[in-house]
C-alpha cells in the first residue's frame, strides 16, 4: 500500500481555502482520507493549506491524475504530491 499525501493552497484570486471544494473532490476518489488545515509558504507567501492524506492501492499514474484534477478544479499553479511505500494495514 501507499500513503499519499496532497498539499492544497489557498484559491490563488480570493486567498480564500475551498476546504469543503477539495474534500468533494477527494471524496470522489478515496473511500476515507485525513484532511488537516495548515499554513503552507509558497514563494515567500504564508497561505492557508489544506493536507490531504490517504492510504491507497491506485497506481502512481492514478494519483497523478487526481493531482491534475485538483490543479484544473481550484485554479492552482501547482499541487504538491508525495507518495510513500506503506507498511499500513486496515484492522477490523
Amino acid at each position: 500500500m501507499k500513503k499519499v499525501a496532497y498539499y492544497i493552497g489557498s484559491n490563488n484570486a480570493t486567498h480564500e481555502l475551498e476546504a469543503d471544494k477539495i474534500e468533494g473532490i477527494i471524496a470522489g476518489h478515496f473511500d476515507g482520507f485525513t484532511a488537516f488545515q495548515v499554513i503552507g509558504y509558497w514563494r515567500g507567501s504564508k497561505e492557508k493549506t489544506l493536507l490531504i492524506q490517504a492510504i491507497t492501492e491506485k497506481t502512481d499514474s492514478e494519483l497523478a491524475k487526481i493531482a491534475k484534477e485538483l490543479k484544473e478544479k481550484l485554479s492552482q499553479e501547482s499541487i504538491l504530491m508525495e507518495i510513500v511505500e506503506s507498511n499500513s494495514a486496515f484492522i477490523q
